[in-house]
């Protein structure tokens, strides 16, 4: 099927509206396995906790729905601590988060995209601990590369 911008515009309007309901699911997930969720920084640490007890053994099918349903609180989680909003880039084919929500102005430079479905599908593959941590933390505090080095003359 050939991508349409008001497909797209459509299919993020559907994944905004049904969040909140896919939150309280998530929240009750975590209760039912004694995994508090409260929007604080110890939740990158206990979404990481609950994905793998609750993702154990599904099918690839299956996994690959359980990282979105847990990309979204961790995005919220980065809204929440720092301020910003869901977006879909949908301008550029060639952006690597090219029709994929992400979450904009939670830093202080301008069009940074933190993309919680890569970062969650990331911990999924490798199931490296702090993996969260490290993904938040580039997007909360980013280091600029100093490349002036590199330029020829």
């Amino acid at each position: 099927m050939a991508f349409t911008r008001k497909q797209a515009e459509e299919t993020f309007e559907n994944f905004l509206m049904i969040m909140d309901d896919q939150l309280e699911n998530l929240k009750g997930t975590a209760e039912k396995n004694q995994i508090p969720l409260d929007y604080s920084l110890r939740d990158l640490e206990n979404l990481e906790k609950l994905f793998d007890i609750v993702s154990k053994d599904l099918p690839k099918d299956e996994l690959s729905k359980m990282v979105v349903f847990f990309a979204r609180y961790l995005g919220e989680l980065m809204i929440n601590r720092n301020g910003g909003k869901w977006t879909i880039p949908l301008d550029n084919e060639k952006n690597i988060n090219f029709n994929t929500p992400v979450i904009t102005g939670h830093s202080p430079i301008d069009g940074l995209e933190f993309a919680p479905i890569s970062t969650m599908r990331a911990y999924a593959l490798r199931r490296k601990k702090g993996t969260l941590r490290r993904s938040y933390d580039a997007n909360v505090n980013p280091i600029a590369v100093d490349i002036d080095h590199l330029i020829e003359e």
